[in-house]
Parts: structure tokens; sequence; C-alpha cells
């Protein structure tokens, strides 16, 4: 982007050799554009290097092609009606985030920086204040490259790597015959600690093939054993099942800590195929993210980097990207050893510097007795899979589609025209010019200069005018249609027939479960046709759907924690918390409570424990912002306690830049103690999720401290019952019809006396042969 007449680029390229200068005409023969264009392709096309977005789904061709026909990114967003189709809506959808790559890519010429030649002499250097600033700025390659001179002791930097040259350090041995096997169980047999990590041919481990098995034993030191590489000439492998057979006794001796990073996926792979390993002990994965919840460096790539300053291969070196990925079974045995023995052998290296941070951080029994154990829980529930009736979500689409032409109609007859309804430019144009309607305050400009019409924004004009009505209704209809009714039959396994869902450990900050793949979790429920979704998933003939969830658990944990003697009164007395608090704050004896002011005393219950101030219960309720200030002031003077905890929880995000659950799951607010300049709105985020965390961070221990504690109770009483779903406070179960009343017992009880807290645990027990039919059981 900065070539011109004046100005060459000199690209190193891989190799010295591939050196080459770069004018405007060198750009506009590999590009197809010209420098100044180059903003804007990377602004569409990103940049992983420099994790710079760009726009999903738009390749090289495809910005080439835009470009080339708009010219630049204002022009191609003013004139989306004219882009083909099916790049349309992933523009539309993409378009922050292109404005933001182009900001990210742009490089700014206008510092102010005096140029000094002899200062750039290269000099003798500390090399770990060097270390430190590489890392800092994740210069991965150079701080791999820094070197020392053993003979001279002084420090050099050597800015290419020779051909042939390797920074690797460890020692891989590839296993493939059945001598090398032998020995390698020996070295097993003799270790304390075993690192373990599988190969496969896809990230789906339900429906993934082993391609090879890493193990290490000891730092510095990893072993690849071959099991499903498509045969090469002169390459040899060993058979599957003669490799699990002797890897059993290693991997299953309960003497012996099993390592590894993201754990999960490479026990569900071997589990598929007969052999449970155990004990799990160390998920280097799962320990960083106790150590910091916000953590950028989940993956082991980044995580060796950050904590080891070791640049590890990126799986695509090996595969490729896009049209020209492969499978790994295809890439030779001897280019896949050294990177899959170092997902094994690097882990031994991270683990004493993670298992001191976490006791640094009175982390290690969360770690060892609560997220630990729960891998083989959540592994087992995802093998498991819930059964789908794709003949419903197929006639559910059909009326869909029929609502979503109905729908059209009357928004075209509101507008008096036909536009684009998923384009927010021809909405803002047809809410804001056609129909004159008065932008809400936080309906801010878009890069195209256009009005937004979020999600946030359409909700405040809601009563402005009944095409906003229609709109938000075609939004929601048409989200399900395509998230829900149209995908989710893809996504049944065809060797199962079920669908089976990843559960995520450290997708949330709060310590919260996350879903995905599909998200089971999202599912909307607060609408007629959202809660229709759920109705596709049924249990097997003979079979029925149990669901426990905790009656107003973060409720019950406020009371806990604040020891409001009002508020444990009302719990322990099992009384209706928002009628309790309704007739409390209004001043109505607790019979005459209408729906309404328990409906608002519930806004206020749950607004507070989420952070919100008076002006923020406005935005979810349909109070003036005096009644909010009165209602508020009314409920801490009834509840003393309430307003006292979450005083001391500001006090102490503030003073120590954490805050933990009553298991001691710690998050941190490192904008309240940074002496950085930080904006007061992120301040007053922060804030409001500090006062949250320790209440749905403790919510989420307690449901995992049943998950744990289940199998072995179902196991004790011989019921059949398996696990499929967990959705925040509530667990889905499939069991036999016979043994709906016992197994319901027995959840209850599990659940109820999970965790100890001044008030009781109360759940309720739903069962239907459909998760949307289910009705209260006893």
């Amino acid at each position: 982007q900065l070539a011109s007449e004046n100005v060459t680029i000199q690209l190193s390229g891989q190799k010295l050799s591939e050196a080459a200068d770069y004018g405007p005409e060198q750009v506009r023969k590999r590009y197809g554009l010209e420098p100044g264009q180059l903003i804007d392709y990377k602004a569409l096309v990103g940049d992983s290097s420099d994790n710079i977005p760009g726009v999903r789904g738009v390749g090289e061709k495809t910005a080439t092609s835009l470009l080339q026909q708009f010219k630049n990114l204002d022009n191609i967003f003013a004139n989306l009606d004219d882009v083909p189709a099916r790049f349309r809506s992933k523009l539309e959808e993409g378009r922050e985030d292109a404005y933001l790559s182009k900001k990210l890519g742009q490089i700014e010429t206008e510092v102010p920086i005096e140029f000094n030649l002899e200062a750039c002499r290269a000099q003798a250097y500390n090399r770990d204040e060097i270390a430190d600033l590489f890392r800092e700025l994740e210069f991965r390659t150079l701080l791999n490259r820094i070197q020392t001179d053993a003979a001279g002791g002084e420090q050099q930097m050597s800015l290419f790597v020779s051909e042939g040259q390797t920074q690797q350090t460890r020692t891989v041995h590839i296993v493939d015959n059945s001598e090398k096997l032998d020995n390698l169980i020996q070295r097993l047999e003799a270790a304390e600690e075993i690192a373990f990590d599988v190969e496969t041919t896809s990230t789906d481990a339900i429906q993934a093939e082993l391609v090879g098995i890493s193990l290490a034993a000891q730092p510095e030191e990893g072993f690849y054993i071959p099991v499903g590489h498509i045969p090469a000439k002169g390459s040899a492998q060993l058979d599957l099942e003669t490799v699990l057979e002797a890897l059993r006794a290693p991997l299953t001796d309960p003497k012996k800590a099993k390592v590894g990073h993201n754990l999960k996926y490479d026990y569900t792979l071997l589990a598929r195929h007969g052999m449970q390993v155990s004990p799990l002990s160390f998920d280097t994965m799962l320990a960083e993210w106790l150590c910091d919840p916000a953590s950028r460096n989940l993956g082991l790539k980044s995580l060796a980097w950050i904590r080891l300053g070791v640049e590890m291969t990126e799986i695509e070196t090996l595969i490729g990207h896009g049209r020209n990925q492969r499978s790994i079974a295809v890439v030779p045995i001897t280019e896949v050893a050294p990177y899959a023995a170092a997902d094994a052998e690097v882990c031994l290296r991270l683990l004493p510097i993670l298992r001191e941070e976490l006791r640094e951080k009175h982390q290690v029994k969360l770690f060892q007795e609560l997220e630990m154990p729960l891998i083989p829980i959540l592994a087992q529930m995802e093998m498991t899979g819930i059964s789908l009736d794709i003949d419903f979500l197929k006639q559910f689409s059909k009326e869909l589609d029929h609502q979503i032409t109905e729908i059209e109609d009357k928004i075209f007859k509101e507008a008096g025209r036909t536009f684009n309804i998923n384009s927010t430019q021809q909405l803002s144009n047809v809410l804001f010019d056609d129909l004159s309607l008065q932008p809400p305050d936080r309906a801010r400009r878009t890069a195209s200069g256009h009005y937004s019409t979020a999600a946030s924004v359409l909700e405040e004009l809601r009563s402005a005018h009944p095409i906003v009505e229609h709109i938000l209704a075609y939004r929601e209809i048409t989200k399900i249609k395509s998230t829900y009714a149209d995908a989710l039959p893809q996504q049944v396994n065809p060797q199962t027939g079920r669908i089976h869902t990843s559960f995520n450990q450290t997708g949330s900050v709060t310590g919260r479960l996350a879903s995905s793949n599909p998200n089971l979790q999202n599912i909307p429920v607060r609408t007629e046709i959202g809660r229709e979704i759920r109705r596709a998933f049924i249990a097997e003939k003979g079979h029925t759907l149990l669901s426990v969830d905790y009656s107003q658990i973060e409720l019950r944990i406020v009371a806990h924690l604040s020891e409001d003697k009002a508020m444990l009164q009302a719990f322990r007395e099992d009384q209706d918390i928002h009628s309790a608090t309704a007739a409390a704050i209004f001043g109505v004896d607790p019979a005459n409570v209408s729906s309404d002011l328990r409906r608002r005393a519930k806004a206020i219950n749950f607004g507070l424990i989420y952070g919100m101030s008076p002006f923020g219960l406005t935005r979810t309720t349909d109070l003036t912002l005096a009644e909010a200030e009165d209602f508020v002031k009314a409920y801490f003077d009834r509840f003393p306690g309430v307003e006292k905890y979450l005083e001391e929880t500001r006090q102490q995000a503030a003073q120590v830049g954490y805050v933990s659950t009553l298991l001691g799951r710690r998050r941190y607010f490192p904008q309240l103690t940074s002496d950085a300049s930080v904006s007061e709105q992120a301040r007053a985020r922060a804030m409001r999720e500090a006062i949250n965390a320790p209440i749905q961070g403790t919510a989420s221990d307690i449901i995992k401290i049943a998950m744990i504690r289940l199998p072995q109770a179902l196991e004790e009483h011989k019921l059949k019952a398996n696990m499929l779903i967990q959705v925040h406070d509530e667990l889905v179960l499939e069991c036999p019809q016979s043994e709906l009343a016992s197994t319901s017992q027995t959840v209850q009880k599990i659940m109820q006396e999970a965790f100890e807290l001044r008030v009781p645990l109360k759940t309720d027990a739903k069962a239907g042969t459909t998760w949307a039919s289910m009705k209260t059981i006893g």
C-alpha cells in the first residue's frame, strides 16, 4: 500500500533468494489492483498473521473482483444491491469487521519520528529484555532466532534461518514397528506423567478418524505412532488395534498422571475406540483458562509461545488452506511426526509453569476437583447425543417460509414499496428517510453514513411505527429458519442418527459451559416460535426426556452471599421471591401482589445482580427513571444486606482487580485497577460484570458439581439414564419411561445437595417425549 513512483518496497520472501522489489507495476501484476486499494483488499480478505479478521467468507478472488468493479470499500457498501447475491449477506454481516480491518491494516505515515541512521546500527543487546519485548509484541519468529555464541559468550540474533536448519529442540521417535512399540511401552511404564495427543481427519471428535497417536514421557522428547496414514512408498505404520492394546495398560494406570491440551477431544477419540484414558490429571488449556479466564492464548501454539517462547508449527503448514487443504492422513509420516510429537511434549514443559501459577492464584482445588473430573462427563454427553425429529423440522421450515412471505408483504405495505429487508442500508433508508422515524440516541451512524438498524435500536422504535414490529418478527423467523430449522438436520451424525453438540469448558469467563455445533444453549425460548424448535429434540422409543433445573439459584446465591435477613427468610419459608420482593418494596400484602408488580420486582431482582443501574432498568422495563430510582431505593431499604454486599464487591474489584465465586473461581478486571486511560463506559461495564461474576460463576460451579456426582449416583441405583444437555441451570437427561420417577428423585437429590448454602437449593423437574412438551412431575 506504500508503493509509489518514489517508494519501492523490498520484500524478502521465505528465503533470501525469493527477495523482490515492489513498485506500483509489480503490485498491479501480482494483485490486479492499485497500491492504494490494498488497504481495502486487506479489509475484505483479512490477515490471520496480524489478527485482522476481514469479512468471513470473502476470499482473495472475490475481494479483487469487487475492488476492480467498485474501486474502494465505501463504494462496495454503497452499492450492495449490485453485488452478487451470494456475497451480499456476507458483506452486510461483516461490515463492522471490514472497517475495523481497514483501520488495523492501514499503515500510519504521519507518526512524528526523527530519523537517526546511526541509531539503526546493530549492536550488543540484553537477551532477556529482548525476549520479554518480543513476547509482548508477539514477534514469534524473531524470539526463536535469538542465539548465544557459546565460544565468545556474546549474544547474537540471526534474522534468517538457513535452509535445512531446524528450530526443533526435541528428539522425535517414529514408532512404526513392534520393537519400537515395545521400547515405548517400557518408557511409559517407567514414567510418572504421560502426555498424549491424537492426530485425526477432522476437528469433529465424534466423526474424526485416528491418523496417529503422540506421546511424551519427559520434556524435549516425543513419540509418534502412525496408525491411519494413507500408505506411501517406503513408509510403515502399525495396526490401530495392536497399538491400542499395547497402550491400554500405561494409559489406564491409576498411578500415572495423564497430561494434554484440550484433553476432552483426545479422550473422546480414544474412548470411541474402546479405551478410556485415566486419570486425566492436567489439561494445559484448562489450567491457562483458570489462571486467566480472559486469556487469548488458550490454543497450544499460542500458549507455548507466550509461556515458553517456543514457536510451534501451525497445522496449516502441513495441510494447507482453503481449497488447497488436504487431510493430514495424506501428509508423509516424517513430516507429521515432529508436529505431532511437539503437541504432546510441549505439554510436559508447560505443566510446571501452569501448576505453579494455579497454586499462586489458589485455583488448584477448583482445577483438580471440578474442571478436570468434568472432562469425561462432558465427553460422554457429547458421544451420547440426542435424537432429532427431522420430519418435523422439514415441515416447520415450510411453515416458516409461509410466515416469512406474509410478513414481507406487511413490511412492504407499511413501507409503501419493496426493498431488501436484509440490507441494513436500505432498511435504514426506509425507516429514517421514507417514514421519517426519529432515530433513538443509540442509533449511531455506520461507516456508510446510515443510521444503525441493530436490534437494540429497533426495540426502542417498537411503538413508533407498525413496520418495526414486523421487521423484528421477520428477523426472528428468518434466523430460526436458517440457524435451526434448516441447519439442524444437516448436523445429524450419519453413523449414530443423533445430533452431537460440543461442550466447551473455556467458552466463558464466568465458568459457564458453552455449546457449539450446534449451540443448544441459545435456542430462543421466550417466544412461541422459538420454543417450537425444542419440539424437534425427542426421546428414543420407550424412553422419555427428563429436565431438572435449579429454581432461582442466582438469587439464592445472592441471599447466601449478602446474608440479608429478609431475603434469607423468604427463601427458607419457600416464598415466591419475586412476589415477596414486590410486597416488600411496593408495600402491599403478598396475597395482593399483581402479575404486573411481580414482573417489575423480578426485573429489579435480576437487574441488580447483573449490576444494572436505575437507568439500566428503564431500558428493560416500562419504568421511568424516577420510578426506577424510587424502586431501587425501596428495594435496598427492604434488603440492606444486598446493598452492602454489592458495594463490598465493587470495592474488592476496584482494590484487588478480581472477584471470586464461593468455590474460589476468579475473574479479573484489570480495567478497574489500571492507571492507563480507560473510558468511563468501559469501567462501568467492568463493574457490572464484577458484580455478577461471583453469582453466575457460583451457579455454574454448583451445577458442575452435580454433573460430576450424577453418573455414580445413577449407577448405584442401577438406573439407565444418560445426561444429554446442560443449559446453564438446567440438565436434560434421557431415561427409560419405567425409570422416570426414580431417576427424577435421584437427579433432584444430587442437584439439591451439590452445595450447601444458607438457604435450600430447590429444583423443578419436567418430563416428556420432546424437549418442548415437558410437563411438571412430582
